[in-house]
């Protein structure tokens, strides 16, 4: 195997040799016969060491692109932290930071709103008793009042609701007297509803105790003063008492508290002309 050296020392004696006249003409031929297997073993035993060293061999050059990610390429110590900040990048989209406001599925929902309080009975009367009094139609008074009915009729015990459907089987069987000690007994019971309060006056002033009818009513109206059918009974009574005031005074009460039960006023006009006289 010819050492590294071996071309250049060929290339120094070709060179001696062209000084003189004799080889002035053949020398550099000869030079450049030799010079091109000279070359390519050098360039061979160059690769050789190079390959076991590691480096590129001599007379190599670099590309810019090679050169670029030599020096740009990451070590292995920190390949993966690199790898997983640059992902985000090559797809076009940047990471955000720990603090930005996310743009997920929760991030464009409104807070949820806080679940509707159940109204209780009193309350729900009290808002039946407002549409009421806002009632455009006889239609929609009458529908209002009935649910307004049912819901004051709602805390009764089965025992009161027994109680109450025997004192309007003696009503309608011309009992009074037996269907006021019916509505006593309930009211033994739950005292506290105006309900009854209201239905045993009905049945007083059925019975002709006119008197003890009112005493009733304020009793019902006391516990429930927005019960239009309450101060209806008590503008009859009043009337059947021969107090025209007391009577026109009550159902103008009832006007207010369901403008459709008089829409046209007629029975208005007529108490008043009771308790007041004809006008002139």
């Amino acid at each position: 195997m010819q050492g590294p050296a071996f071309p250049g020392w060929l290339l120094a004696h070709d060179m001696r040799a062209t000084r003189f006249s004799g080889f002035r003409r053949s020398g550099f031929l000869r030079s450049g016969a030799l010079m091109a297997p000279c070359l390519l073993a050098s360039l061979s035993v160059a690769g050789l060491a190079a390959a076991q060293t590691g480096e590129p061999p001599a007379g190599q050059t670099q590309s810019p692109t090679s050169r670029h990610t030599a020096h740009t390429a990451p070590s292995p110590m920190h390949s993966g932290t690199v790898s997983h900040a640059a992902a985000p990048s090559a797809s076009g989209k940047t990471p955000s930071a720990p603090g930005a406001t996310s743009s997920g599925p929760s991030a464009g929902k409104a807070p949820a709103a806080a679940p509707h309080k159940k109204l209780t009975r009193p309350q729900q009367i009290a808002a039946l008793a407002d549409q009421l009094a806002q009632a455009k139609t006889p239609e929609d008074a009458q529908m209002l009042e009935a649910r307004l009915e049912a819901l004051r009729a709602v805390g009764l015990s089965p025992t009161t609701q027994l109680l109450l459907r025997r004192a309007q089987k003696d009503s309608q069987a011309e009992k009074p007297d037996d269907a006021v000690e019916d509505l006593s007994d309930a009211l033994a019971l739950q005292p506290d509803n105006a309900i009854l309060w209201r239905s045993r006056a009905q049945m007083r002033l059925a019975a002709g105790d006119f008197n003890a009818a009112i005493t009733d009513l304020g009793e019902a109206l006391q516990r429930d003063g927005r019960d239009a059918k309450s101060w209806g009974l008590l503008s009859t009574v009043e009337d059947q008492r021969k107090d025209g005031p007391a009577a026109f005074k009550a159902w103008q009460k009832v006007l207010e508290l369901n403008p459709m039960a008089d829409k046209n006023h007629k029975h208005l006009d007529a108490l008043h002309i009771k308790a007041f006289g004809q006008p002139t």
